[in-house]
């Protein structure tokens, strides 16, 4: 039986050595790349079923990766994780192609679902002779579901950086006391 390989694109080994660890555990192989020119060296020797990719890179950013997969690799479905997530970062990565949109630190369970999802868009493209959609709105928009998973993600980290006190977080974020209450509420965190 042939494993799937993935694509793990990551300025610091160890978040590449960590990723390739539990991709293992999960019974995919993994070839690893510290900068975008590696990665798109791979890319044109090897092929791959699924791609991760950090935003920070050291001669580049990957945005520029997901353009690049988009219009060289159609069919590889490519998904962000980083610990530099914004709104903006998130919709600009979803409208150049990528497939999702995750901040940094990942639990394994969410790596899991990150990489099985992968893995479907990129086994259907190859059974139906379809490339994975470039844009989102060529497919079911997975848009609302990563904006919330970042909007999430920035009220807990601003929740622990201000040690649970809300109204310091939602003056961190910007917002209200309220506003925070009630994103916190929608998004099932109290």
């Amino acid at each position: 039986m042939i494993k799937a390989t993935a694509l793990i694109v990551d300025d610091e080994r160890d978040i590449r050595e960590l990723l390739s660890l539990a991709l293992a555990r999960m019974g995919l192989s993994s070839q690893a790349a510290g900068t975008l020119l590696e990665a798109k060296a791979l890319l044109g020797t090897q092929r791959f079923d699924v791609c991760l990719t950090d935003m920070r890179l050291p001669d580049g950013n990957g945005l520029e990766l997901i353009e690049f997969v988009s219009q060289h690799h159609p069919s590889l479905p490519i998904a962000m994780i980083t610990a530099y997530g914004d709104v903006q970062s998130a919709v600009s990565a979803l409208k150049l192609g990528a497939f999702d949109f995750v901040s940094k630190p990942v639990d394994l369970g969410e790596l899991r679902q990150i990489v099985q999802r992968g893995l479907l868009l990129g086994a259907n493209a190859a059974q139906t002779g379809l490339e994975v959609p470039a844009k989102p709105e060529q497919a079911a928009p997975p848009l609302p579901e990563a904006m919330a998973r970042l909007e999430r993600a920035q009220i807990q980290s601003a929740l622990e950086t201000c040690r649970f006190n809300k109204t310091k977080a939602a003056a961190q974020l910007g917002i209200t006391f309220r506003a925070l209450r009630y994103k916190m509420e929608k998004l099932g965190l109290e």
